[in-house]
C-alpha cells in the first residue's frame, strides 16, 4: 500500500514537472508571438506616421525642396554613418543627393528666369566676388607646384559656394528659412545623441580618427566627424541656434510646448557645452565666449542685461559655496587650456608651438609669392617640402584665414573678411527693423552670433574647406540676407 502510494506520488510529482514545462513553452511562444505582434504593430504604426509626416510635407513645400533639405540634412552627416566603396569611389548619402540638388538648383534658376548673372539679386557684389573667387583660384594653378592638390581644392571651394547659389535660387520665402533653422537644430541633436554615446561607451564610428587609438582618448565625441576639433566646431556653431531657440522661441498660444522646447533647448546649450569642454578643443571654448560677449552686448535689453549680471553673481557664489573644490578644478582645467592655445611651450612637439610655426612658414610663403598666394590646395605641398621651421610632420594649415591668406592671396582674403564683416553688420541691421518678428530675430541672432563663433572656431579643425556645415551656415546667411533685402519696406528702411 505504501509503494503504490509512493509510485502515485512520484507519477504526480512527473506531470506537475511536464505541465511545468508545457506551460512555460506555451507561455515563452505566446510572449514571444506577443512581442513579434507588438514589435510589427509599432513598426507599422512609426511608418504610417513617417508615411503622413512625409505627406504632409510634400503637400506643404513639394517634392523638390524635400530633397533639398534631405540634401541639405546628408551634408552635415557626409559618409560618418554610410559609406560604401564602389571601386576607387566612396558613395555617401550625400554624394548621391548633389547630382539631384544640381539638377532642382539648375530647375529653379531657368524657371525663375534667371538666366542673366543674377542681376535681380540684392546680394550681387557677393556673387561676383566669390565667381572672382573660384576665377583666380584656376588662374592659381600656372603657379602652383601641385596641380593635384590644387584641383582637389577648386572642387571643394565649388562645392561650398555651390551651397550659396543653391540657397539663394531655391529659399525665398520666410518659412523656407525657418524650416532651414530648426532643420540644423535637429540635426544638432541628433549629433549630441552620438556624441554621448562616444563619451559614455568610449566607441567611436569608423570614420573617426579615435576609433583606432588608445582608450584614453576614445571618450572625446566626435559623432560623424573624423575628429574632435571639426565635431568641436561644429558644436561651436551650432550652440547658438538652440541659444536663439531658448532666448527668443515666442509662439502665440501659451502653453506647455514652448516651455517644454525652450527646455529642450537649454538641455541642448548645456549638452554642447559640455562635449566642447570634455574634447579639450580650446579656441571652441573661447569661441562660445566671444559668441556670448556679442550676444550680452548687442542682443539683450538693458533689464535683462540687469537680471543676466545679478544671476550670474548670486548663481556663481551659491556655485563656489557647495562645491568650491570642483569649481576651481574646473576653472583651472579650462584656464590650462585657453592658456596653451597662446602660451608656447617651447616644446617643438606641443600644439600650440606646432601651429605658431605652421603659421611663421605661411606667411614665409605668401611673402616668396608677392602675395599673391602660392596657389590653390598647395600650403600641404609646400609644409612638406619648403618648411623652414619645424612642424612635427604636421602639414595642414589648422587655420581657415590663413589657409585663404596663404592659397589665393591678398586680394581674395581681403575681400573675404570685407564679406566676412558685411555678413555681420547686414544681419544687425535686420535685427532693429521694427517689423521684424520674434522668428526674425531668432533667425538673426542664431547667424550672427554663430559668425562671431566662427571667427575663432574656424582655427580648430585642420582645414574648414572640406566640412559642409561651415558652407552651410554662410550660405544660409547670404540666403537669408537676400530674402529680406528683397522686401521693398524692409530695404528702404535698411538704407535709412
Amino acid at each position: 500500500m505504501q509503494n503504490i502510494h509512493n509510485l502515485k506520488l512520484i507519477q504526480q510529482i512527473i506531470a506537475a514537472f511536464l505541465i511545468s514545462i508545457l506551460m512555460g513553452w506555451v507561455i515563452v511562444n505566446a510572449l514571444s508571438i506577443f512581442f513579434i505582434f507588438g514589435a510589427a504593430v509599432t513598426t507599422l504604426f512609426l511608418l504610417l506616421i513617417l508615411v503622413f509626416a512625409f505627406r504632409k510635407l510634400w503637400l506643404r513645400y513639394g517634392l523638390s525642396k524635400l530633397l533639398l533639405y534631405a540634401f541639405i540634412v546628408a551634408s552635415f552627416i557626409g559618409p560618418g554613418l554610410i559609406s560604401l566603396k564602389v571601386g576607387p569611389i566612396s558613395l555617401f548619402p550625400y554624394r548621391l543627393l548633389l547630382p539631384v540638388a544640381i539638377l532642382i538648383y539648375l530647375y529653379y534658376w531657368i524657371n525663375n528666369k534667371r538666366i542673366s548673372l543674377y542681376g535681380e539679386e540684392p546680394v550681387k557684389p557677393v556673387l561676383i566676388f566669390l565667381f572672382a573667387w573660384i576665377g583666380f583660384a584656376l588662374l592659381s594653378l600656372l603657379w602652383a607646384q601641385s596641380i593635384t592638390d590644387g584641383v582637389k581644392d577648386i572642387f571643394f571651394l565649388s562645392s561650398g559656394i555651390f551651397f550659396i547659389f543653391l540657397f539663394i535660387t531655391s529659399f525665398n520665402k520666410r518659412e523656407d528659412y525657418s524650416a532651414l533653422f530648426y532643420t540644423w537644430v535637429i540635426v544638432m541633436m541628433f549629433m549630441l545623441a552620438i556624441g554621448y554615446w562616444n563619451y559614455l561607451t568610449k566607441q567611436q564610428l569608423p570614420v573617426s580618427r579615435l576609433a583606432s587609438m588608445g582608450a584614453y582618448v576614445q571618450h572625446r565625441p566626435t559623432a560623424v566627424f573624423a575628429n574632435e576639433n571639426d565635431y568641436a566646431s561644429y558644436l561651436a556653431l551650432s550652440f547658438f541656434f538652440a541659444f536663439a531657440v531658448f532666448h527668443r522661441y515666442k509662439p502665440g498660444k501659451l502653453n506647455a510646448v514652448p516651455i517644454l522646447i525652450r527646455m529642450t533647448a537649454g538641455f541642448l546649450v548645456l549638452s554642447a557645452i559640455f562635449q566642447i569642454y570634455v574634447s579639450e578643443s580650446r579656441a571652441n571654448l573661447l569661441s562660445v565666449f566671444i559668441g556670448l560677449v556679442f550676444w550680452f552686448l548687442f542682443y539683450t535689453s538693458l533689464k535683462e542685461k540687469r537680471y543676466i549680471v545679478l544671476l550670474g553673481i548670486l548663481s556663481g557664489i551659491l556655485v563656489m559655496i557647495l562645491f568650491p573644490e570642483k569649481i576651481v578644478s574646473i576653472f583651472n582645467t579650462v584656464g590650462n587650456q585657453i592658456m596653451s592655445a597662446f602660451v608656447p611651450s617651447n616644446n617643438a612637439e606641443a600644439s600650440t608651438d606646432i601651429r605658431i610655426n605652421l603659421l611663421k612658414n605661411a606667411l614665409i610663403f605668401i611673402t616668396g609669392s608677392f602675395g599673391m598666394g602660392i596657389g590653390a590646395g598647395n600650403v600641404e605641398y609646400y609644409m612638406e617640402h619648403y618648411a623652414e621651421l619645424p612642424t612635427a610632420g604636421i602639414v595642414n594649415m589648422h587655420n581657415w584665414w590663413a589657409e585663404i591668406f596663404v592659397h589665393y592671396g591678398i586680394f581674395i582674403f581681403i575681400g573675404y573678411v570685407i564679406l566676412y564683416l558685411w555678413l555681420i553688420f547686414s544681419l544687425m541691421k535686420l535685427y532693429r527693423i521694427s517689423s521684424a518678428n520674434w522668428k526674425d530675430k531668432m533667425v538673426v541672432q542664431a547667424l550672427s552670433t554663430s559668425l562671431i563663433a566662427f571667427s575663432l572656431a574656424s582655427i580648430s579643425p585642420s582645414s574648414f574647406m572640406t566640412l559642409n556645415y561651415s558652407w552651410i551656415l554662410i550660405a544660409f546667411t547670404i540666403g537669408y540676407i537676400n530674402f529680406r533685402y528683397k522686401t521693398k519696406d524692409e530695404l528702404k528702411e535698411i538704407k535709412e
